[in-house]
């Protein structure tokens, strides 16, 4: 495995400043050419998660998938840590569901290894199951068990 070399905290700050933009071109500043971008979390009832490779993939995600979705309100960033050549944040992001009108907010954090100042890889954990219950409107059953599978939601 190559040795990364270390990324500065004024990158990962200016990178967040972009990210909350949500301005693609912006964002894609930032982007390595072969970013590997994934979003945890129940893609069936959370159509703004799943797996994106490439910057212009990633790009189009922010221009046309999720702003159909969500609209993002803020991250309140309450920790950021910068170590070598990756990031780690910890916060809370609030967006409207655009079918339904309901305010979304929830924990997230996220991952993410950069070379040249740029993100390579970017992961997003959701507090999957608080956001797909404000997703769906109401608390979801987790000992119910209609189809086999624990009661959870197929990722």
């Amino acid at each position: 495995m190559r040795m990364t070399e270390a990324v500065s905290r004024a990158t990962v700050e200016a990178f967040y400043e972009a990210y909350m933009s949500r301005d693609p071109e912006r964002i894609g500043t930032f982007l390595d050419g072969d970013v590997e971008w994934h979003v945890g979390g129940p893609v069936d009832v959370m159509a703004v998660c799943g797996a994106w490779r490439g910057k212009a993939a990633v790009i189009d995600r922010f221009r046309n998938q999720v702003p159909k979705i969500i609209q993002f309100k803020k991250l309140d960033i309450e920790a950021l840590l910068v170590d070598g050549g990756t990031s780690a944040m910890f916060g809370r992001v609030s967006s409207i569901h655009r079918a339904t009108g309901r305010i979304i907010n929830h924990r997230v954090s996220h991952l993410a290894r950069y070379r040249d100042g740029k993100v390579t890889h970017f992961r997003v954990i959701n507090d999957s199951l608080d956001a797909a219950e404000q997703f769906v409107g109401h608390r979801i059953d987790l000992n119910s068990d209609p189809d086999g599978a624990g009661g959870l939601i197929a990722v």
